[in-house]
């Protein structure tokens, strides 16, 4: 298991960006690669103790069940894997806090895009390094009925419109 600061540090040469965002970028990098194997405790690394989430579909959680959701679908090879892609990273001037902007995809594992959407999230500079304090997730495309239906009665979607191709 790669611990996230050194993922950091191994591709924080080749990132562009100032030091403190090639270090977010390690950090979502290892905790893309974290889902991609199914590694609750790498997940689990990057978010700080007080962690929020409003996930895809509208429900908010805390970090202890955005863990425990992940670690259920980590149970099955099956399920839809999570990847986020940042578009941007600024570092606030005035307070210890940045800004990730990126789109993200869901897909099983070797299969295509089934969803997608954008994304936003608030990092902290802690004591222990750079920690997702929030997430905002906005669910934008779903590319199968289906799975689309699926998603709707597994996370509780909280629309009644029926996803469309």
């Amino acid at each position: 298991m790669h611990s996230l600061a050194s993922a950091a540090v191994s591709i924080s040469g080749s990132v562009p960006g100032t030091p403190d965002q090639k270090l977010i970028r390690g950090i979502r990098n290892a905790s893309n690669q974290s889902i991609a194997s199914g590694d609750t405790v790498a997940f689990a690394a990057s978010l700080d103790e007080d962690f929020m989430v409003v996930t895809g579909n509208g429900s908010l959680l805390t970090r202890e069940a955005y863990i425990a959701a992940f670690a259920k679908d980590f149970e099955d090879p099956h399920s839809i894997r999570f990847e986020r892609i940042v578009d941007s990273i600024e570092i606030s001037d005035s307070v210890p806090l940045a800004a990730e902007h990126g789109h993200w995809a869901g897909r099983v594992s070797g299969g295509p895009v089934l969803f997608s959407g954008t994304y936003l999230a608030m990092w902290r500079r802690t004591a222990r390094g750079w920690k997702l304090r929030s997430e905002l997730f906005v669910s934008l495309v779903c590319k199968d009925a289906a799975a689309g239906e699926s998603y709707r009665s597994k996370y509780g979607a909280t629309s009644a419109r029926p996803f469309q191709q």
